[in-house]
C-alpha cells in the first residue's frame, strides 16, 4: 500500500510543475571591474534572482526555517502538530491566530494556487506530499527561497535583499533577514519601506516563538537604515545591456547566472564624455547623434559600447547606432586593397586616378573628394588618401564577387547576397554596422585574423580565422598608419597624426549623413559613427574630422602597446615616387617602402633620358592635365584591361535590364578589332572603351591585332 501511495505521489500528473521547473531568473550583469550594471527583469518586469542554497549560510537557513517551518526536515510535506494547533485555536476563538502551512505547502501554492476553504487546504497538502516524493529537502528549500513573493514585482530572497536593503544576501545581518521574511506573509501590509511599524510587530511576534538570539539594537539599526531608502533598479549603459539581452538563450534565463562582461567603465565614461563634447561642436552642421564601439584586439572583447549620446532622449535615444545598418563611405577600402595586395599588387603599384567610366548606359564616373584627378598614384597613397577612382578601378579588375567573399569572411554578414551592388561597393553603397566595421578593421592589427566580438570576460585567447596573410595585413596597417600617405587627400595637418603606432580609416556616405572614423593600435580598436538617426542630411561638408577626434582621443588615453607587432620578414627598398618601381638614376623623387623580402621588383622605366613616359591608359589624362608627359608605346601589348577573364557580374535589380551596360577597356597599339560572342562590334586605336549592353548569360570577348589575340570570358547573372 505504501508503495502504491509513493508511486501516485511521485508520478501522478502535477499541473504547473513542468512550467515551474523551467522558471526563468533575472540575470545580473557586471562590468570588468565587478560593478553591477543591471539586473535584467523577466518579460513581465518581474525580478527573480537565483540563489543557490549552498550559498546561503547555515544560520541564515535556520532563521528562515524557524520563522516559517521549524520541523521542515521531519515532516512529509505537512506538519500534523501545526495543523492540530491551528485547528484548535480556530475552534476556540473563531479567528485564525496562527498558520499551519509548511515551506513545502507554501511552495505548492506558488506552483499551483489553491482554491480557498477546507477542500483547497487538503489539495495543498496533497501537492506538498507530491513535492516531497519528487525532490530532496534541499531542493525544496532552494525553490522556496527563490520564488517567495515580496510584492513590488519581486520574487526570491536575493532580489529582495538588493531591493529593500541594497545588499547581497550574504551581507545582510540576521535581523535584516528576519525583516525580509515577514514581507511574503502579507507583502502590501508588511513592506518595511511603507509600513515599518506593521513589519516590526510581525517581527516581534515571530521572535516570541523562535529560538534565535537577535538583538533589539540590531533590529532598530536595520529599520533605521530603511527610513530614507528609495530603492530603484538602475541600468547603467542601457544600449550595451539591451544588446546583451537580445542574444540571451533560454538556458541562460533558466540558470540565471551572473554575466561578467569585458566592459571597462573608465573607457565607457571616457567615450561618453568625448562624444558629448564633440556633439556640442556640431550644431551648425546638423549632426545630432553618434555611437562609439571599442574592443580589445587580442580577444575581441568589448571595452566600450555607446549606441547613442542619450539613451533616454525621446526622439532618437533608443536607436542603437552600433547595430544599425548605414552606408559606410570609404571605410571598406582597406579590405579591397588588402584583396588587391593578396592578388599580386604591392603598396607601390601605380593605380590610375584619371577620368574613367563604369557602370550602366548612364555612365558612372567616380570622383574624388576634392574633385581632382591625380594621374598615376601609388596604391599606398590611393588608400591612405582615400581616392575613389583607384578603388573603383581595383574592384573592376578584381571582381565584385571575390571582394564580397572577402568581406563576408571579415564578418560583414549584412552584405550577404548583395553582389548586385556592383563596383559602387568600393565607395560604400552597401549598408553595414559600426559593429561589423570595428570587428573587421581590428583584424589588420592581429595579423589578418578575424575574431568575432564578445562581451563576456574570457580567460582564453581565441585563435581567429585567417582572412588575409599576415604580411598583407601588415602592409595595409602600414599604409594606414603612415601620415605621408594621407597628405594628398587630407593635407599635412590632420587629427590622425599620432606619436604611437596606430592605423586609421575614415569615411563619409553621400551628402555626409553618415560620418565614420576607425582607429586601431596594437591592442585596441575604436570606431565612431556620427550623423542623424532620422536620416537628415548634414549641413556643409564637415568630413570625418569630428569622429576622428574621438577615436584619436580614446586611443591616446587607453592604448597600452606603443608599437605594432611585425608578422613577416620585411625589408626596405628605395622606390620611384611616381612609378612605384625600384628607383633608377633618373628618378628625381624617391622614398623607402617596406616589402616582404620575397617580393621581386623591376627598376623604373617611366623616367628616361628624354622625359617621362606613362602607359597608354593615361593618354587621355595626359592630353588634358599633363601634356608634358609622353606615352610609352613600347609596353603597349594587347590587353583586355577589363573585364578580366572569369569575372562574374550581377545585374542591378533596381534598374531596368535594358539600361545596364558593361565597360570593355582595351590597351595596345595599332588598330584593334573587338569581338563579342564572335561578332565584330568595334575597330579602333587603343586605348579604347566600349560599352556593351548586357543580359544574363556567358559572354566571350576577344580582341585581335594582326596575329595577336586575347580573350576574356565573363558570366552575368
Amino acid at each position: 500500500m505504501t508503495g502504491v501511495l509513493f508511486f501516485i505521489l511521485r508520478f501522478s500528473p502535477f499541473k504547473g510543475l513542468e512550467e515551474f521547473e523551467r522558471s526563468h531568473y533575472s540575470i545580473p550583469i557586471y562590468s570588468s571591474q565587478k560593478k553591477r550594471l543591471a539586473l535584467l527583469p523577466l518579460e513581465n518586469g518581474l525580478r527573480r534572482e537565483f540563489l543557490s542554497i549552498d550559498d546561503l549560510e547555515e544560520d541564515y537557513r535556520q532563521i528562515i526555517l524557524d520563522s516559517e517551518d521549524k520541523r521542515f526536515f521531519f515532516h512529509p510535506g505537512f506538519d500534523l502538530f501545526s495543523l492540530i494547533r491551528a485547528s484548535w485555536q480556530y475552534m476556540v476563538s473563531r479567528e485564525i491566530n496562527s498558520g499551519a502551512s509548511t515551506v513545502t505547502m507554501q511552495l505548492s501554492r506558488m506552483i499551483y494556487p489553491r482554491v480557498k476553504g477546507v477542500r483547497g487546504k487538503v489539495f495543498e497538502i496533497f501537492n506538498a506530499m507530491r513535492l516531497e516524493a519528487r525532490y530532496s529537502k534541499k531542493e525544496i528549500l532552494e525553490a522556496y527561497i527563490n520564488h517567495l513573493p515580496f510584492g513590488s514585482n519581486l520574487e526570491g530572497i536575493k532580489s529582495a535583499a538588493y531591493y529593500f536593503f541594497g545588499k547581497d544576501v550574504k551581507d545582510l545581518s540576521r535581523e535584516e533577514l528576519l525583516i525580509l521574511m515577514m514581507i511574503p506573509r502579507r507583502p502590501e501590509d508588511y513592506n518595511p519601506l511603507e509600513n515599518p511599524l506593521a513589519n516590526r510587530e510581525a517581527v516581534d511576534r515571530t521572535l516570541e516563538r523562535i529560538r534565535q538570539d537577535l538583538s533589539t539594537d540590531g533590529l532598530d539599526s536595520a529599520f533605521e537604515s530603511l527610513a530614507n531608502r528609495k530603492p530603484q533598479w538602475t541600468m547603467l549603459y542601457p544600449h550595451f545591456i539591451q544588446m546583451i539581452r537580445s542574444g540571451l538563450t533560454d538556458l541562460q534565463w533558466r540558470q540565471g547566472k551572473p554575466l561578467y562582461t569585458s566592459l571597462d567603465e573608465e573607457f565607457q565614461q571616457g567615450a561618453q564624455s568625448y562624444l558629448e563634447t564633440i556633439l556640442e561642436m556640431t550644431g551648425e552642421n546638423r549632426i545630432s547623434n553618434g555611437a562609439v564601439l571599442a574592443i580589445n584586439n587580442e580577444t575581441g572583447q568589448i571595452l566600450a559600447y555607446i549606441g547613442s549620446v542619450d539613451f533616454y532622449s525621446r526622439q532618437e535615444g533608443q536607436n542603437d547606432g552600433v547595430r544599425i545598418l548605414r552606408q559606410p563611405g570609404s571605410t571598406l577600402k582597406p579590405f579591397l586593397y588588402g584583396k588587391a595586395i593578396e592578388s599580386g599588387f604591392s603598396p607601390s603599384t601605380p593605380l590610375p586616378d584619371i577620368p574613367l567610366e563604369f557602370g550602366h548606359r548612364e555612365v558612372y564616373i567616380p570622383e574624388n573628394y576634392n574633385e581632382q584627378y591625380n594621374g598615376p598614384v601609388r596604391l599606398s597613397v590611393a588608400l591612405g588618401s582615400s581616392l575613389n577612382v583607384p578603388a573603383v578601378y581595383l574592384l573592376e579588375r578584381l571582381g565584385v564577387k571575390p571582394f564580397m567573399e572577402k568581406l563576408l569572411h571579415a564578418g560583414f554578414t549584412s552584405l550577404r547576397n548583395k553582389e548586385h551592388l556592383g563596383v559602387g561597393l568600393a565607395l560604400g553603397n552597401g549598408e553595414v554596422s559600426l559593429w561589423e566595421l570595428v570587428q573587421g578593421f581590428s583584424l589588420f592589427s592581429r595579423g589578418g585574423k578575424y575574431i568575432p566580438l564578445v562581451y563576456e570576460l574570457q580567460s582564453e585567447t581565441p585563435q581567429g580565422l585567417s582572412v588575409y596573410p599576415p604580411a598583407v595585413s601588415e602592409m595595409i596597417r602600414g599604409i594606414l598608419s603612415n601620415n605621408k600617405n594621407r597628405i594628398l587627400g587630407f593635407g599635412r595637418i590632420n587629427p590622425l597624426d599620432v606619436d604611437f603606432d596606430a592605423c586609421f580609416k575614415t569615411g563619409t556616405s553621400n551628402q555626409f549623413n553618415n560620418i565614420w572614423a576607425l582607429g586601431s593600435s596594437q591592442d585596441i580598436t575604436v570606431g565612431v559613427w556620427m550623423g542623424n538617426f532620422s536620416g537628415e542630411t548634414v549641413i556643409g561638408s564637415p568630413g570625418s574630422s569630428y569622429p576622428a577626434r574621438i577615436v584619436v582621443s580614446l586611443l591616446n588615453d587607453f592604448h597600452q602597446e606603443e608599437r605594432f607587432t611585425s608578422y613577416g620578414d620585411f625589408q626596405k627598398r628605395e622606390i620611384c615616387s611616381l612609378s612605384g618601381m625600384l628607383a633608377g638614376p633618373r628618378c628625381p623623387y624617391t622614398l623607402e617602402e617596406k616589402y616582404p623580402r620575397e617580393v621581386k621588383m623591376e627598376p623604373c622605366v617611366w623616367h628616361r633620358e628624354i622625359g617621362i613616359f606613362l602607359p597608354p591608359e593615361y593618354s587621355r589624362w595626359i592630353s588634358i592635365y599633363h601634356q608634358d608627359y609622353g606615352i610609352d608605346s613600347s609596353h603597349s601589348s594587347l590587353e583586355i584591361v577589363q573585364p578580366k577573364d572569369g569575372s562574374l557580374y550581377f545585374l542591378d535589380p533596381t534598374l531596368p535590364d535594358d539600361s545596364q551596360e558593361i565597360a570593355i577597356r582595351i590597351n595596345g597599339r595599332n588598330r584593334v578589332s573587338l569581338y563579342i560572342n564572335d561578332t565584330l562590334v568595334l575597330e579602333g586605336e587603343p586605348p579604347m572603351t566600349y560599352f556593351h549592353k548586357v543580359e544574363k548569360g556567358l559572354f566571350s570577348i576577344r580582341a585581335e591585332k594582326g596575329g595577336d589575340s586575347v580573350k576574356s570570358e565573363i558570366l552575368i547573372k
